[in-house]
């Protein structure tokens, strides 16, 4: 009896391994993974200046993981994530080492950026606005949360962070994984506007 419970309680251990132990992520995998996501993000992960491709480097690797996956299943679908950068055909363990080399990229140090404030912006009123309503899942300083799966906003192109903001008006976007959220139903564009200035500051040196 002893024998054979010991060996019930190996094989009950041995298939739980795979689901509680991850190995190390690759970073020499996931800088050469990333040769196909510079394609449209640049070397670094630095994104387009304008905001057409956003900034990957430095985001937490519990984001791009996440985004990364919602592209190789479908949730989300644009061409050039799943066909030009190949996400389709990553592993899991690529998609880590992926993640975990751009999170590690340090842009201040290879590739500096200097997000613009909009002109015609009111920062006090979008300090107010983001303070009282997107610090509780993006962070007082915009940095993001794991616990709420959001991401950083400081250092994001504003122009991007726009577009994204309409896509989730229109229910193009899931805002906060939530169909029902209706975040951004109210704002009105100046006040949007003022919200991305103030964020865009956020990372002034």
């Amino acid at each position: 009896m002893k024998h054979t419970l010991t060996r019930s309680l190996l094989v009950s251990l041995v298939a739980l391994t795979p689901l509680t132990l991850q190995a190390e992520p690759d970073m020499e995998r996931g800088k050469a993974l990333n040769r196909q996501c510079a394609l449209c993000h640049g070397f670094h992960g630095q994104g387009v200046l304008g905001g057409k491709y956003p900034r990957l480097a430095g985001l937490p690797e519990y984001y791009l993981v996440g985004m990364m996956d919602k592209y190789k299943k479908g949730v989300l679908d644009y061409q050039a994530m799943t066909v030009v950068g190949g996400l389709r055909n990553l592993s899991d363990e690529d998609l880590q080492s992926l993640a975990a080399y751009l999170s590690d990229v340090d842009l201040g140090a290879v590739s500096p950026l200097d997000i613009p404030t909009p002109e015609g912006a009111d920062l006090d009123n979008g300090e107010d606005l983001f303070q009282g309503d997107c610090k509780t899942c993006h962070g007082r300083k915009a940095e993001g949360m794991k616990r709420k799966e959001s991401p950083p906003l400081a250092g994001q192109y504003t122009e991007y962070l726009a577009r994204q903001i309409a896509m989730f008006k229109k229910k193009e976007r899931i805002h906060a994984n939530d169909e029902e959220d209706e975040t951004f139903a109210e704002y009105e564009p100046q006040q949007i506007k003022d919200i991305l200035a103030y964020i865009s500051t956020l990372d002034d040196k």
